[in-house]
């Protein structure tokens, strides 16, 4: 008898179907994670670079009060740190990372930090909230007038 071997091609269409339904959630599933880790890591610069600009007022670094600065412009959304107060020079400005914006919560606001470690940092509470470009992750960034930063993430 002359049997041949192989799959049929039921067998071939059942793992080919198998296979394309396990690829479409662990493609979905890699997109999600990209996007938390994305605003996560964005939200964290963010928290450094305020915590950064709070140390320089109360050190008192370069004789001079500091300042951040939040442009929510759209497309070229940024923050940055001015020495010399509110109307100083920038001394760092820093993008956000494609995919990720200023949520319409955020207003362009430019926030004194002034000097001395037993002066209240910070002129009025300042919140900042990002946001996914689709608008399916947001999180929620708080410093408090004391200085102290509290994040709310929605993912």
């Amino acid at each position: 008898m002359n049997r041949q071997k192989g799959f049929t091609l039921v067998e071939l269409l059942v793992v080919m179907g198998i296979t394309s339904i396990l690829a479409a959630v662990g493609i979905n599933n890699y997109f999600g994670y990209r996007a938390r880790v994305k605003i996560d890591k964005e939200g964290s610069k963010i928290v450094e670079y305020i915590r950064e600009a709070v140390s320089r007022a109360r050190s008192q670094q370069e004789g001079v009060d500091w300042a951040i600065s939040v442009y929510n412009g759209g497309t070229d959304d940024y923050y940055e740190l001015l020495s010399g107060g509110v109307g100083g020079t920038s001394t760092n400005r820093m993008y956000l990372s494609s995919g990720v914006t200023f949520s319409t919560s955020t207003v362009s606001t430019t926030t004194a930090i002034t000097g001395g470690p037993t002066i209240s940092p910070i002129n009025a509470q300042m919140d900042i909230g990002l946001m996914t470009a689709d608008g399916s992750l947001s999180e929620q960034i708080t410093i408090s007038t004391n200085g102290k930063i509290v994040r709310v993430k929605s993912y």
